[in-house]
């Protein structure tokens, strides 16, 4: 039975002067359902990478330009951190932390 908010928040229909009985645990329920079918959506996309040291990686560039290369690198992880970030060797002295959503692993 599709309601509209306004039924449902004042117990009468809208339209026709009548009253209107919404089942809200039933509303609950469907709502939950839809939440779960899109997280489930959502997590079919990520691609689950555990990164160790040694690893070479890409950084990705945020808004690229229409002809400039969407990463940069590759790069060589020399720490792998528990807080979803990891550490990547710039050049012989330069290292920057940086989070695994903004890196991609090299297929080579």
């Amino acid at each position: 039975m599709k309601l509209s908010p306004g039924a449902i928040a004042f117990g009468r229909d809208m339209l026709l002067n009548i009253p209107v009985i919404a089942d809200f645990e039933h509303l609950r329920n469907l709502k939950e359902a839809l939440i779960n079918k899109n997280l489930l959506r959502e997590n079919r996309r990520r691609v689950s990478h555990d990164y160790q040291p040694g690893d070479v990686v890409y950084k990705l560039v945020f808004k690229p330009h229409k002809m400039e290369p969407r990463a940069t690198g590759p790069y060589t992880i020399t720490r792998a951190h528990t807080n979803g970030s990891v550490t990547m060797q710039l050049n012989a002295d330069t290292t920057e932390r940086i989070n695994i959503r903004r890196i991609k692993p090299s297929k080579a």
